[in-house]
């Protein structure tokens, strides 16, 4: 179940500090890292709304950050209509129809509770996706009610986002970085290959920026190259504990602790900006024989 207003306050009223990691945002919102990244997509921060913290952690402004999860979750649009956009059932749930219903884009919206442009939208951006196509139109401009509640049921228990998603699932790859982050993301793949530790001032010595501008290109990077390479973060670690959503920052920051002081806890395979990263198999392995 998606998480309810009352449980973000209470989670936001249990963080300290006014500047929020992304490990927070994924806790307050109740939502999975790939989730998040997909969030983050649209650049929905101000220059302003973020700094580089300890270790090269990006952080977003605590107020900024708690009212887009907001919108991102509960909000209808400013004048009072439904959300715009493709929001997930609190509950995965088959929408309701009877045997041989067919559907409009304006059936779907009403039951959704949103905007037909929103449904017809998700539905190109899904069109072609490899395994999950959204339903074709037929003859008679109408869908399968059958085939777009099944649809809705794998979209809202997968939350695997919106643009243009199935488009790069078909097609197999997603569009590379290009510019600076591009060259960063080489250099990375590059470390990480090699098994050598990459730091932010090397990288701004390299590229011939401040570390600062070093860092935002590096976290960029960071999320094209590690989770293809199999690595975790440290600080990502926790949102792997099964009980996750239930701990607070505090309790999976000691949970993780104690979990890689065990004797067969993995070693680091290397470092990217202070920050270090470990086997995501590995790391596994690590919770699945701590919770015998």
């Amino acid at each position: 179940m998606t998480t309810t207003k009352a449980q973000l306050e209470q989670r936001l009223g249990a963080l300290a500090g006014d500047w929020l990691s992304r490990t927070d945002l994924m806790h307050l919102a109740g939502i999975s890292e790939k989730t998040l990244k997909l969030w983050l997509g649209s650049g929905p921060f101000t220059e302003d709304q973020i700094q580089i913290g300890p270790r090269g952690i990006l952080l977003y402004a605590r107020d900024p950050a708690a009212t887009w999860l907001k919108g991102r979750l509960f909000q209808s649009g400013k004048d009072g209509s439904a959300p715009s956009g493709p929001r997930l059932s609190a509950e995965p749930t088959r929408m309701p129809h009877a045997p041989g219903d067919r559907w409009r884009w304006t059936d779907i919206a009403r039951l959704r509770g949103v905007t037909p442009g929103a449904v017809s939208n998700l539905a190109k951006a899904y069109e072609a996706h490899a395994e999950h196509p959204f339903p074709p139109v037929e003859a008679d401009r109408k869908r399968s009610a059958e085939a777009v509640a099944a649809w809705f049921l794998w979209y809202d228990k997968e939350r695997p986002g919106y643009a243009d998603r199935g488009k790069q699932v078909a097609s197999g790859a997603s569009a590379a970085p290009t510019g600076r982050v591009g060259e960063v993301v080489a250099i990375l793949e590059r470390a990480v290959a090699a098994r050598e530790s990459l730091s932010t001032e090397a990288l701004a010595r390299n590229l011939d920026v401040t570390p600062a501008v070093a860092a935002r290109y590096l976290a960029q990077a960071e999320d094209v190259v590690m989770p293809m390479a199999g690595l975790i973060a440290r600080s990502t670690i926790a949102t792997m504990l099964p009980d996750s959503t239930q701990l607070t920052p505090r309790q999976r920051t000691d949970r993780v602790k104690t979990l890689l002081r065990r004797k067969d806890a993995p070693a680091s395979i290397l470092s990217v900006g202070s920050t270090d990263y470990f086997d995501r198999t590995e790391v596994a392995r690590l919770l699945a024989a701590a919770t015998r």
